[in-house]
């Protein structure tokens, strides 16, 4: 195609986006985002590429759900336990994030299986759903986690207790896990992961290391939340996104922190903990010197690796973020070693 014509394309995109926009603002004017329909972004003209985030995208079920593929393997899984679990992916890591996980943690859950936007092309890695209609990448990640939370009760089973989202590159311990999990209730509407502080007043869960909802939780979404762009605007920031979504309908972030105060779900790499502004940290780090003196006997470089041997996070962590493939299986081998004896130290930590 000659350049002219890709330049009388963008043009064309371009202005029918204005229009929209404009129309939406003339027949809307109380609306706190314009609505743009699905089909402009299929070309997604370069001269809105700045700004092309504050425009939310069609979540009409009617196109997002036509052309989902299931594998057929997928179908062999149970449809009803304590735990679903999906890990959105994208093709660029299909040969070794997938893989990774694929031989770790996923097959743990009562039924996991992978998100995409195309077949995986491993017949060993079998689990997947297939979301054709929406975009493979990261600016797409809001429709993609609320289509995947509504699509897995909706479509695949409402019969799980708990519904876990999850990155490719995050590494749960699914024992600690469904040992956590079996101490609440999932008929109550709850919201588990990482609190965070900034931008919304009751905070929200990172989606650095995963979040779960419970069955009440979801439900409440799938029935109330995911089609009112009111309570649920758009927001490129998918874990806010979320958070302000549930905050809508009274569901806030629950404590997930252990009998000690340490972190079950991490966000950061352990050695990264200490570093982050506390503003980010809806509840204060919590360093084990009690008193003043505590804290004047100890060297400002002993603080510091007391934060980052561990002593922030609970030996029963649930999940981990930014774990490379090679680290998750090695971290794999020593949770799970073929002696069955675990050994936990907090030196465990300076292996991430």
């Amino acid at each position: 195609m000659r350049r002219y014509e890709i330049d009388r394309l963008d043009r064309c995109a371009l202005y029918t986006l204005l229009t929209t926009a404009l129309m939406n603002l003339i027949i809307f004017p109380y609306h706190k985002n314009f609505l743009i329909p699905s089909e402009l972004y299929s070309h997604f003209p370069t001269v809105i590429h700045p700004f092309w985030e504050h425009f939310p995208k069609s979540r009409n079920l009617n196109k997002l759900t036509r052309g989902i593929e299931n594998s057929a393997s997928t179908y062999t899984l149970p449809s009803s336990g304590q735990l679903f679990c999906f890990v959105e992916t994208s093709e660029k890591h299909y040969d070794d994030r997938v893989p990774s996980i694929a031989s770790t943690w996923l097959p743990k859950c009562d039924n996991g299986r992978f998100f995409t936007k195309t077949p995986l092309p491993n017949g060993t890695l079998s689990f997947s759903t297939v979301f054709r209609n929406l975009e493979d990448s990261y600016y797409d990640l809001f429709r993609k986690t609320f289509l995947g939370f509504y699509y897995s009760y909706a479509y695949i089973s409402r019969d799980f207790d708990w519904y876990l989202k999850a990155d490719d590159d995050n590494y749960f311990v699914m024992d600690h896990l469904k040992e956590y999990l079996s101490t609440l209730d999932p008929s109550e509407p709850l919201y588990l992961g990482y609190r965070m502080k900034p931008f919304l007043k009751d905070g929200y869960n990172s989606g650095g290391p995963g979040y779960i909802l419970s069955n009440a939780a979801l439900r409440i979404f799938v029935e109330h939340l995911y089609s009112d762009e009111e309570l649920c605007p758009y927001d490129w920031a998918e874990d806010r996104g979320m958070g302000r979504c549930l905050a809508s309908m009274g569901i806030l972030p629950a404590d997930t922190r252990d009998e000690k105060g340490k972190h079950r779900f991490i966000p950061f790499l352990p050695n990264e903990l200490s570093e982050i502004p506390a503003g980010y940290h809806y509840y204060p780090l919590n360093v084990s010197w009690n008193t003043l003196a505590d804290i004047l006997e100890n060297s400002h470089n002993q603080q510091l690796n007391h934060l980052q041997n561990g002593s922030l996070i609970s030996e029963k962590f649930v999940s981990l973020h930014r774990v490379s493939p090679r680290k998750m299986i090695f971290l794999h081998s020593i949770l799970y070693p073929e002696s069955g004896k675990r050994l936990f130290t907090p030196e465990f930590f300076e292996l991430l």
